[in-house]
């Protein structure tokens, strides 16, 4: 017994006064309603925690999804209406005896008696397609007196009976009716739930806060600490230049704000993601308690910036500022220290240039992308040009540099602070090229899953494939067969009947040995006319209004899915251009964010506020191109995953792994189904 309410349960053993059952708990208590079996099921990490990718995700809902389990359901429980309609045509046995003892003095109806009786009876009933009913009966009584001799004695009667309707009721359009519609209702079933879990799929990872959206919680999370790290180290360098006398306090109290600001947005943030995480496992049916991890490989394409040029431009900068708030008290010491930290520096830029390098010939060598020839096309390339120019430039650059810190090292110049500090803005400059030249390669590598298909195919696939369209025309069959049906009830009723009453003589003791002479016989025509069928004709007119209706509605689902497909391109198109645009205004964005630092870090700028509002503005702006990046693929794949749900081309193995390519196995156009004529 499953636990149960302590205030409700009182009333299982003690109802309106009176005493209940009392063995409710025999077969025992449960601990719980839920069973916690199913974590020994559940793959986790060392950590514990399941890791969820989307795959991952549709799996553990197809288990443990209380609303999935209660459509899979629904279709068990169409499939139980089907078998009581196949039944209706099974052979129905039925069969029962009763045995009792009979006493009775004289002065009742029946006189003295005093005996045992015992009867039994066995038949079956069968109905047939065309509607007859047949029905055979074998009843027996055996009857032990006491009384009078001890006489015993069995009557036996074999009933037969067998009538065919010729009018109303009859024959196989009229009769198999219920049996047709339970099957096809089956299909209409199993063709809601298939449609179902393409939904259930889209709902989890690309629907509303679905897997995808997740992602983009987390990945915003990753933007803002990045953001984060860029604000405190714009904070780092005002410091320092306020100590220089650089900058004023005020300055570096708006830098400071701006900080605090990007603190409390990265917690709101990550709020954020765990109450979608808590939601999402809801849906998935797990305990919002239970730890887990998202597979984020597939934000791997945002990391735009590796983190060994992040680290390197944040060092080179650490040391520029550590040389600048020194000034005239920088000893030889000092100095020496910083042109081998430099020089280290220096290294590691030759071994991420060839990084960059290699990625910049991987775009250049990928398929060509898809976009505006007159517009977005030229520009990528020539981007592609610039930034192929801008690292050989880059290559001289950082080898003259090279040579020149070698040679300090050497003794060949006077290694002093006037010398130093150029050497670390120009060392500062090329690693922020660096940064933006990296930013802009990995944002035009991130490429968009293509969907090659016409509107005019997409329609075609869309109210060829859609499962949810085929029971629509299929309902359409469905009421204009019920008008068919409406309109034979408005008929008489004639019955054609045979039957039999085969006996046994009364004082035979053999059960079995029936005679003619116990035994009757019949056959004939029953008519019952059509005298009152006011219900009838009503429910006839209510059919043909039916008809109407399912026919609207068909044509009704067939211009939705068509708008839906219309609908799904445009957008489609419109989120690739967004992407596009993202695209470019990132890599803006971390143009302005490198100038702004430039300029922060001029000899010259003493003074001038702007560069301080200029920094924050540009941090702002890159913040923000990185979030609508994201954004709009995860559009743009949101768009895309609707479009396949809407033309039916989000094909789903057991497994839940999809194939979404709607050009292989495209079947032909069914060929359209003649219009009935209209019953009325």
């Amino acid at each position: 017994m499953p636990p149960d309410d302590p205030a409700a349960h009182r009333y299982m053993h003690c109802a309106g006064g009176v005493s209940g059952f009392r063995h409710w708990h025999a077969d025992g208590d449960a601990p719980s309603i839920e069973s916690d079996i199913w974590l020994d099921f559940v793959s986790t990490n060392d950590d514990g925690e399941i890791e969820l990718s989307s795959d991952r995700a549709f799996e553990l809902g197809l288990v443990h999804s209380r609303s999935f389990q209660s459509e899979l359901e629904n279709v068990y429980l169409t499939a139980l209406a089907l078998t009581l309609e196949r039944f209706e045509f099974d052979v129905q046995w039925f069969g029962g005896t009763a045995t009792e003892y009979r006493n009775g003095g004289r002065l009742t109806a029946d006189g003295k008696r005093d005996e045992v009786a015992s009867n039994a009876f066995l038949g079956f009933t069968r109905s047939f397609a065309a509607g007859g009913e047949l029905l055979v009966n074998f009843a027996n009584t055996f009857v032990w007196e006491f009384t009078g001799g001890k006489n015993t004695f069995a009557v036996s009667n074999l009933t037969i009976d067998l009538i065919q309707p010729l009018l109303r009721g009859a024959f196989r359009d009229i009769r198999l009716e219920n049996l047709t519609q339970a099957e096809r209702n089956v299909l209409y079933a199993i063709r809601d739930f298939a449609r179902y879990r393409k939904q259930f799929y889209f709902d989890i990872v690309s629907g509303d806060q679905g897997y995808l959206d997740l992602l983009l919680k987390l990945q915003a999370i990753r933007n803002l600490e990045e953001n984060l790290e860029a604000l405190q180290q714009n904070l780092l360098a005002h410091e320092a230049l306020a100590e220089a006398g650089i900058v004023t306090p005020l300055q570096v109290d708006q830098v400071f704000q701006s900080y605090q600001a990007g603190r409390l947005a990265l917690i709101r943030a990550r709020n954020a993601l765990d109450n979608s995480l808590d939601a999402y496992k809801i849906r998935l049916g797990i305990p919002p308690e239970y730890p887990i991890a998202l597979d984020d490989v597939p934000l791997n394409r945002f990391e735009l910036t590796s983190p060994a040029v992040r680290q390197l431009e944040s060092e080179i900068n650490e040391l520029l500022d550590a040389v600048r708030s020194a000034g005239p008290e920088l000893d030889a010491s000092g100095r020496q220290s910083g042109y081998q930290r430099l020089a280290e520096h220096l290294a590691e830029m030759h071994s991420e240039l060839d990084l960059v390098a290699g990625e910049l010939q991987r775009w250049e060598q990928g398929e060509p992308r898809q976009t505006d020839p007159t517009e977005t096309g030229s520009r990528s390339s020539r981007d592609r040009r610039l930034m192929r120019d801008r690292m050989e430039e880059l290559r001289r650059e950082t080898i003259r540099l090279q040579t020149k810190i070698d040679r300090a090292l050497t003794g060949g110049e006077i290694a002093d602070l006037l010398s130093l500090e150029p050497l670390l803005r120009l060392a500062s400059n090329l690693v922020s090229d660096l940064y933006v030249i990296q930013t802009q390669v990995r944002t035009y590598l991130v490429e968009l899953k293509t969907v090659e298909v016409s509107q005019i195919d997409a329609v075609r696939l869309a109210l060829d494939r859609r499962l949810d369209v085929m029971n629509r025309q299929a309902m359409v069959v469905d009421s204009w067969r019920k008008v068919r049906v409406a309109k034979d009830a408005l008929q008489a009723d004639l019955d054609v009947f045979v039957g039999a009453d085969i006996g046994t003589v009364g004082d035979s003791t053999n059960p079995i040995d029936f005679s003619a002479k116990a035994s009757s016989y019949r056959v004939g025509v029953s008519l019952d006319g059509p005298l009152n069928r006011r219900f009838e004709r009503n429910q006839y007119r209510a059919e043909l209004i039916n008809y109407q209706r399912t026919r609207r509605d068909l044509i009704g689902l067939q211009d939705v899915v068509v708008q839906a497909v219309r609908r799904d391109l445009r957008t489609l198109d419109a989120e690739k251009l967004n992407f596009e645009i993202s695209r470019h205004s990132l890599v803006a964005a971390a143009r302005q964010v490198e100038q702004a630092r430039v300029q922060l870090l001029a000899p010259d700028q003493s003074g001038d506020s702007s560069t301080t509002q200029d920094a924050l503005n540009a941090l702002s702006s890159l913040l923000s191109a990185k979030n609508s990046l994201i954004a709009s693929w995860v559009a743009y794949e949101t768009a895309r995953m609707q479009l396949l749900l809407d033309i039916e081309s989000l094909d789903l193995d057991q497994y839940g792994q999809i194939g979404d390519d709607v050009r292989a196995n495209t079947p032909p156009a069914r060929e359209a189904l003649p219009r009935p004529d209209n019953a009325g």
